[in-house]
């Protein structure tokens, strides 16, 4: 007889999962935000031990610069290979569909909404030349979250690297909450002023809303530092989801 599978433990009480079981056993409709607390991304890379590297949520040019403002010599080398590439017939620009594909080689995954934020006013039937495409990605890579920027340029995440990313959401929710706490409408408007990908177009209410009855918590109770990063946590996931499937999609 073979060794008896260990029977799957329920989740922590505490726990999102254990939250949203017990919302649908009372008759909540499954959701997209629901459903990414039910099928968590993997903690390791398919076929292996080392740790997956998720896939970088772009936020927007609202967003207060999260790293510094310049390329590095590797990151203008990596562009410029990048823009070679991508200019197949060497005219010396890139058409709008080739420059997302090529941000998407960069793991730049650019949601629509958030490219024409950053695209702005650059004459897009002309093409961009390699010094709009290298200042474009440049404000993008500054906007970014120092653990963001490390997942673009393909290394590893540092314990330096998440401390400084959750430093910069500190600081950001300090701005909103001096007395240490924000209400729903509070953290609404930050996540507005943090630019990240708005995925149902409504300025986050129904997010907000739906992560509210996850942590058991309605419009009118404060939220803290604590809560936030885990709010922002699942939002960058519910983003990564989102932009999988839409590429997806465009690869049909």
């Amino acid at each position: 007889m073979g060794v008896p599978k260990a029977p799957k433990l329920p989740p922590p009480a505490h726990s999102h999962e254990a939250a949203v079981q017990g919302l649908i056993s009372r008759g909540l409709p499954i959701s997209d935000v629901l459903d990414v607390v039910l099928t968590p991304r993997p903690s390791t890379a398919p076929g292996g031990s080392a740790p997956a590297t998720p896939r970088p949520v772009m936020r927007g040019p609202r967003a207060q610069a999260g790293t510094w403002k310049e390329l590095t010599p590797q990151e203008e080398k990596t562009i410029d290979a990048a823009f070679k590439k991508f200019d197949k017939y060497h005219s010396g620009k890139l058409e709008i569909h080739s420059f997302f594909d090529m941000c998407r080689s960069l793991d730049l995954h650019l949601n629509a909404k958030v490219a024409r934020e950053w695209l702005g006013q650059l004459n897009k039937v002309d093409g961009l030349t390699l010094d709009q495409v290298k200042s474009i990605c440049t404000s993008i890579l500054a906007a970014q979250t120092p653990a963001v920027r490390s997942c673009t340029a393909g290394k590893a995440l540092g314990l330096f690297d998440l401390q400084a990313s959750e430093e910069y959401m500190r600081a950001a929710f300090k701005k909103f909450a001096p007395k240490g706490t924000v209400s729903a409408e509070g953290l609404r408007e930050l996540l507005r002023s943090l630019d990240f990908p708005d995925v149902h177009c409504d300025h986050f209410d129904r997010y907000v809303g739906e992560w509210l009855l996850i942590v058991g918590k309605d419009d009118e109770a404060p939220i803290n530092v604590h809560e936030f990063i885990s709010c922002v946590n699942l939002l960058v996931d519910v983003c990564q989801r989102h932009q999988e499937a839409l590429e997806n999609e465009l690869e049909k």
